[in-house]
């Protein structure tokens, strides 16, 4: 006979994700291949269709406040704030106060995308990075800035230019993100890891067979936002089949 479960589903950690888009799709199908039993993520969305809007971008911030009130209301264990172009658009000093910002509203655990993956690479020992993105050249130059700072050596930045919008990017397939990331991988081969940024497009089951060509680690803006709450409340899971990074949670 079939039983039913007296926990709730999110019983070890309730992970909650600001995503910059006004929807979300990718994150929260990437979020649940990977995340272990007991774990969930609640998503709040703010209002992006097409990042290249830079009008779109700063209406953002008009609902941020609300997004994480709605958050704290379901009372998630960690939060993190998604999306490079929107968390960098300030620049790199802005970045931090943000953080602050998070920390002190959230009264949580918090992070965001570029925190996150820039945390994840530190912890694979990588230093030269080759970058993959869909973004447009602004948005690369805020993503560089931001790597940087942090210390590492950037060899390049290459765009995939998909000609869609944010939410559009969601109907790419993994090959395509596949052969984007390994051309770029390759184009800077002296790369410790390759960097793929953006949440909005299918990343996490090309992560795997990337390594296995590459023979190096790589990165994605998901993978982060995966790794990093999982890290920080101490949960140790095993998480096979999506590359080095998630691998090192099994402790």
């Amino acid at each position: 006979m079939a039983t039913v479960n007296d926990k709730s589903y999110g019983w070890r950690a309730r992970i909650g994700n600001i995503s910059p888009t006004a929807s979300a799709e990718i994150f929260p199908y990437e979020f649940y291949r990977a995340a272990p039993e007991g774990v969930t993520v609640a998503m709040a969305n703010l209002v992006i269709r097409d990042a290249r809007q830079s009008a779109e971008v700063e209406a953002s911030w008009a609902r941020f406040d609300t997004a994480i009130e709605d958050l704290k209301q379901t009372h998630v264990d960690h939060l993190t704030l998604s999306g490079a172009p929107l968390v960098l658009a300030k620049g790199v000093a802005r970045h931090a106060e943000l953080l602050e910002y998070l920390r002190d509203r959230a009264g949580v655990p918090v992070s965001t995308s570029p925190r996150s993956f820039a945390d994840g690479l530190k912890h694979l020992g990588a230093v030269k990075l080759a970058v993959a993105t869909s973004f447009i050249p602004a948005h690369n130059e805020l993503v560089r800035a931001f790597l940087l700072s942090e210390g590492f050596e950037v060899l390049g930045i290459d765009s995939l230019d998909t000609g869609m919008t944010s939410i559009e990017k969601a109907m790419l397939s993994p090959r395509q993100v596949f052969d984007h990331v390994r051309s770029v991988a390759r184009k800077y081969e002296r790369a410790d890891a390759a960097l793929i940024t953006s949440s909005a497009w299918p990343t996490l089951t090309a992560i795997q067979a990337l390594e296995d060509d590459l023979g190096k680690p790589v990165v994605s803006s998901s993978l982060g936002q995966i790794w990093d709450p999982l890290r920080t409340l101490g949960i140790k899971c095993k998480i096979d089949g999506f590359g080095a990074l998630l691998r090192t949670l099994a402790g």
